[in-house]
């Protein structure tokens, strides 16, 4: 199961770089690779029995699902709606706390929320690296390897995307 873990993780890991590297004008496809990188990593915690992660990557598909509807209607997402995500979240998080690294995985989903509501890549950048960091954090004292394959990529990828896209030209 091991491998199996870490190949979804690859894939993931693929995804999740395409949504870091994109320039953010245009939300959805940000969204599109979003998802599917919750879907793969999400699987990936299935196999390693990482019950916060399997079941946040589970939210954080619905959320990018929904998120993606608003942007092709091109609607702001309503403030309320943010607030149940957040509270979903941390509702999801607190029924499938297990140790000291359920926290980190709480963490990472509120910075996954901020990420996915921004308007432009930029700030979808930054929550995205926020987030890698704190899920860095769950996977090694969850123990949980796959995923660390993509956490660290994510992380690399998205000051990637900062220094190319969002520096300052001079």
């Amino acid at each position: 199961m091991d491998t199996a873990a870490v190949i979804l993780s690859v894939i993931g890991t693929i995804c999740i770089c395409a949504s870091s590297l994109m320039k953010g004008k245009d939300m959805r496809i940000i969204l599109v690779f979003v998802f599917l990188a919750n879907v793969f990593v999400g699987s990936s915690y299935v196999l390693t029995g990482a019950t916060n992660g399997m079941v946040s990557c589970g939210l954080g598909a619905v959320t990018s699902i929904i998120n993606y509807c608003f942007e092709r209607k091109n609607k702001a997402l309503p403030m309320w709606l943010v607030i149940v995500y957040a509270v979903a979240f941390v509702t999801v998080n607190l029924f499938t706390f297990t140790s000291i690294a359920s926290i980190f995985a709480l963490l990472a989903c509120l910075a996954f929320v901020m990420g996915v509501v921004q308007k432009s890549g930029k700030q979808y950048r930054i929550w995205t690296l926020t987030n890698a960091i704190f899920w860095l954090i769950y996977d090694i004292t969850s123990l949980s390897y796959g995923p660390i394959i993509t956490h660290v990529f994510q992380s690399s990828v998205a000051i990637f995307g900062m220094v190319v896209h969002d520096r300052k030209k001079k």
